[in-house]
């Protein structure tokens, strides 16, 4: 069964972009040690062609910023930026894996009421979506309501569980 969770506080996605940051050795590493030198939680890591996004707790984004970009001054990194007042949603659940079109099945809704997603990141078992936080409580409500029970992710196994029965079992007369 999927499991869904409402982080509360406001997130903020800090960029570091070049044009060689997925092929940056330890490029990871570069950012996170100075983060975790001083005490501060990594919420989760995106990385792309040519950035590197770590979201962090919008309180720590100040510190965070001095610290990353003494970092990056230090790399071949052009550039630091920062999007504040993110919400994030996490989505577990073996089903994840498993079921071909549930993240469709997740994000259409969201879609059709013209709310934008910032940024997905994902592990097998596990999305985290980060959305604008206003509309962040208006998702989760939704999700919370809508999920698992209306996408039918079991739909399949029992209806197949069902047409077994129908031939195993004898109808009574």
């Amino acid at each position: 069964m999927l499991t869904i969770k409402h982080y509360r506080r406001p997130i903020s996605a800090i960029a570091i972009s070049g044009e060689r940051a997925r092929l940056t050795p330890n490029v990871l590493m570069k950012f996170m040690d100075p983060l975790s030198a001083n005490n501060m939680q990594i919420y989760a890591i995106a990385t792309g062609e040519k950035e590197v996004i770590i979201f962090i707790d919008e309180a720590e984004t100040d510190k965070a910023m001095l610290v990353l970009t003494d970092t990056a001054t230090q790399s071949p990194f052009e550039s630091i930026s920062v999007r504040r007042n993110l919400g994030m949603i996490t989505v577990t659940g073996p089903e994840l894996v498993n079921t071909p079109g549930l993240l469709n099945k997740l994000t259409t809704p969201l879609a059709k009421q013209k709310i934008n997603i910032v940024s997905i990141t994902s592990a097998f078992d596990s999305v985290i979506f980060f959305f604008d936080k206003k509309d962040t409580e208006r998702i989760f409500n939704f999700w919370e309501n809508y999920v698992p029970e209306k996408i039918n992710i079991f739909k399949k196994t029992s209806q197949k569980v069902s047409g077994l029965l129908k031939n195993i079992i004898p109808k009574r007369r």
